[in-house]
């Protein structure tokens, strides 16, 4: 894949994730992909349903205002994204409940392509930040 055609993918792939929309996301997905949202319980995850419940859980704590892309960053065939995410936390997030607080952290996708679709998406979050935000006096 070009480079182009990596930024198309994953701005497609970003605005079903803005939109909650899972059909639209999994469709940016190839058939035998690797999901694997480092520190999440679950470990990684290749079953397309237990991917879709990955992203409704996480829809269910967070909702997104905007995600900003800092840096990017290409091979022949993975691509690995810097942004840092706006949105809030109303939900349960990381084991915290959110309470509707406003929260901004950096975020790093690593992402491997095969025909035209993420064969492996690596999701990095600063939780750091996260826990301190959540964490904070009201």
């Amino acid at each position: 894949m070009t480079r182009e055609e990596m930024d198309e993918l994953f701005e497609r792939h970003c605005a079903a994730e803005a939109a909650n929309d899972v059909d639209a996301i999994m469709a940016t997905l190839a058939d035998e992909v690797e999901h694997d949202a480092v520190g999440d319980p679950q470990g990684t995850l290749r079953e397309p349903d237990a991917i879709a419940q990955r992203y409704r859980a996480l829809f269910d704590a967070i909702s997104e205002d905007k995600m900003e892309s800092v840096h990017r960053y290409y091979g022949e065939d993975f691509f690995v994204d810097e942004s840092v995410w706006h949105g809030r936390a109303h939900g349960m997030l990381l084991g915290v409940p959110g309470n509707n607080r406003p929260i901004s952290f950096r975020i790093l996708h690593v992402c491997e392509v095969r025909d035209n679709k993420i064969s492996r998406e690596n999701v990095w979050l600063d939780t750091a930040a996260i826990m301190q935000q959540l964490m904070a006096p009201a």
